[in-house]
């Protein structure tokens, strides 16, 4: 078990950081901690750790592990709310809510400097308290029934008082429960603080809620009077006080002014005879709040918070201040640090931070990639559990299924760039011949026009005036037309389909080159509409990808 020694602000348990310490009781400590998530949350917790002269009782720890399952049961704003135990590096853990307050015995011992605790506040903070025990006795177990909870050890050091004036009832670890472990192995043990118990629990008799009750009233008694029902000079003499039959001194005998109603109540709650108290914390609570007539004003929480500052509201505030310095501190080294250190990592064990921890600042796994290759394809194939079968983008993804898409859209692009491009030929072709036969009649000269006409259109962007046509150039230019226009010809021939051909055609290639020539508008009618399809052969570039969709 660690000591209190090693436990260092700064260091972490489970999900919990150390920042500050707070007290330090009888059997644990208590630590200011925060629970820190993702996106800037961060929760102040209290967390109470065993002291380590006790760590290796069984009993001890058993009694640590009951107060724990009890109190994550109990719901109400009067009782300090458990929220996680654990354990780490043999060390247990208790997670409650963060309480801005004091004990009551630091705020009744101020107060006794002064003119001590105002009546009324004093009725409103066990009143509260008796709320939040009347909760607590009645537990239930999942079957319904009744758990029998007693908490045995309701004292001032164990009632606290927040600067908002709510009262917090802490420490079950003594509580006595049916089915408790601890219980059962320590069967007729005294427990609690001797100037606070009954009758029947000091004499180590059976006990139940009504003994909560005796504490309570004696907790009012001294609040109200100033002094204590049944203190001696001793813990021993104390005990014997309150299990004889000697009367208690009523409060009217310090105070006439004292209110006989609160004196009724007070003299009722300490009755030694349990069938004679009130039955209830319940009881007792609706008793308290009918003590001052209607026309005296109640007293809110508010009053009690503002009570509570006046007398230690500079000890707060160091509090705070200490814990903003802590959170400060704490904030630094997350920055500076990839993780806090835990304190196996004091005592030289490396224990390295589970990748959900809240306090590790940056996980390796979140790293930001600037290039593909700083995210290797193994390690994808890790995280996914599956194997890439793309290379990755810089994103650290599979490249985008678009650009296949978009290949297919070209293929079929070029597929009608290429007929329009056939028909436009084919038109040419045609219209050139119907002039040359409107001019002379004969058709000797339809298949010398071809070669100029489609080497015109197959190249336009890098003729913007089109030459004569050459004996050098024709071979490439009429191949690929007639690769094209091969495409609309039914059968063999040079001939373009939808005119008969005249049979002279084929008879005559050497025709006269100065009639292509002097038709050269014709030929410029192509240029006048060029598209800006992609030269058959190099396939379509895709855009890039601007949005990868995540």
């Amino acid at each position: 078990m660690r000591t209190l020694g090693e436990i260092q602000p700064g260091q972490t348990v489970g999900r919990y950081e150390f920042l500050v310490p707070i007290a330090q009781g009888g059997m644990a400590a208590v630590w200011a901690a925060r629970l820190k998530g993702t996106r800037g949350f961060s929760k102040t917790v209290a967390v109470k750790t065993m002291l380590p002269t006790i760590s290796d009782d069984p009993h001890f720890e058993q009694m640590f592990l009951d107060e724990a399952q009890l109190c994550a049961r109990i719901r109400h704003p009067n009782v300090v709310e458990i929220l996680d135990l654990g354990e780490q590096d043999d060390l247990l853990y208790l997670v409650m809510e963060w309480v801005d307050g004091e004990p009551l015995s630091s705020i009744r011992r101020s107060a006794a400097k002064a003119d001590g605790i105002p009546r009324p506040i004093a009725v409103k903070i066990v009143a509260e308290a008796a709320a939040g025990l009347h909760a607590a006795h009645e537990l239930k177990d999942d079957s319904g029934e009744l758990v029998g909870l007693v908490h045995r050890d309701v004292s001032p050091q164990n009632l606290l008082i927040t600067y908002d004036g709510v009262v917090k009832i802490v420490d079950f670890g003594v509580a006595k429960a049916s089915g408790r472990t601890a219980e059962n192995t320590n069967a007729g043990q005294i427990k609690g603080k001797p100037p606070y118990m009954s009758p029947e629990q000091a004499l180590g008799r059976d006990i139940d809620r009504r003994s909560d009750v005796f504490a309570l009233g004696i907790i009012l008694y001294q609040l109200t009077t100033g002094k204590h029902p049944f203190r001696g000079e001793t813990d021993v003499i104390t005990l014997q006080n309150i299990v004889s039959d000697r009367p208690i001194i009523p409060p009217r005998a310090y105070d006439k002014d004292y209110p006989k109603p609160l004196e009724s109540v007070v003299m009722r709650a300490l009755e030694r005879d349990p069938d004679k108290r009130f039955q209830t914390a319940g009881d007792l609570e609706g008793a308290l709040d009918r003590v001052f007539p209607p026309s005296v004003g109640r007293v809110r929480s508010e009053d009690v918070g503002k009570f509570a500052s006046s007398l230690l509201g500079p000890r707060g505030e160091e509090r705070r201040a200490a814990l903003k310095e802590a959170i400060r501190q704490a904030d630094e080294r997350s920055l500076a640090n990839d993780s806090q250190p835990s304190l196996g990592g004091e005592l030289g064990t490396t224990v390295a931070p589970m990748p959900s921890s809240p306090f590790v600042a940056s996980a390796p796994m979140h790293t930001p990639l600037s290039a593909p290759d700083r995210l290797s394809q193994p390690s994808i194939t890790d995280i996914t559990g599956a194997p890439l079968s793309s290379p990755e983008t810089p994103f650290g993804t599979q490249t985008p299924s678009h650009p296949p898409a978009k290949k297919s859209g070209g293929l079929l692009w070029i597929g009608m760039g290429l007929f329009v491009f056939a028909g436009l030929v084919g038109g040419a072709l045609f219209f050139a011949r119907s002039l040359l036969l409107g001019q002379d009649g004969s058709t000797a000269a339809a298949a010398p026009v071809a070669a100029p006409e489609l080497s015109s259109a197959a190249e336009p962007p890098a003729l913007p005036t089109p030459p004569p046509a050459e004996s050098g150039e024709a071979p490439d230019t009429v191949d690929l037309a007639d690769l094209e226009v091969e495409k609309a010809k039914p059968s063999g021939g040079t001939a373009p389909v939808g005119r008969a051909a005249p049979k002279a055609a084929p008879s005559k290639p050497a025709a006269t080159p100065e009639k292509p020539e002097a038709k050269k508008p014709p030929a410029e009618k192509p240029e006048a509409k060029p598209k800006p399809k992609p030269k058959p052969g190099t396939g379509f570039v895709p855009p890039p990808v601007t949005d990868p969709g995540f």
